[in-house]
């Protein structure tokens, strides 16, 4: 299938440890990266994991799960915590979700995997 691909400065292959090892940077606050570039490529990660010609492993399956909440959770947030007017004029890279959705999501893609 062919993706419009979301433009993102997180220039890593789309993986179950890319994912995790972006998620430990956001959790740690050593990210350097905004959680608006982070979306995008989990967005994309999604995109690339929805190819109907890959098998995704257990793991990848988590990824995707755990990706695709991350990315619906972003515009959610978005459009229930701003009004129309001022999201349209919204400078995204100075969004920030809650700490403790990213430990959440953390979670839950490591203790799939013990």
């Amino acid at each position: 299938m062919n993706w419009k691909w979301n433009d993102t400065t997180i220039n890593l292959p789309y993986t179950y440890d890319n994912l995790k090892e972006l998620l430990n940077n956001i959790c740690n606050k050593e990210n350097q990266f905004t959680q608006y570039e982070f979306a995008k490529w989990c967005d994309n990660l999604t995109m690339a994991f929805d190819d109907d010609d890959i098998d995704l492993t257990e793991r990848d399956e988590i990824a995707f799960s755990v990706a695709r909440d991350i990315e619906c959770q972003w515009d959610l947030y978005l459009i229930n915590t701003f009004p129309y007017k001022k999201l349209r004029n919204l400078d995204l890279s100075q969004v920030s979700l809650p700490d403790e959705w990213f430990l959440k999501w953390s979670e839950e893609l490591n203790s799939e995997t013990k």
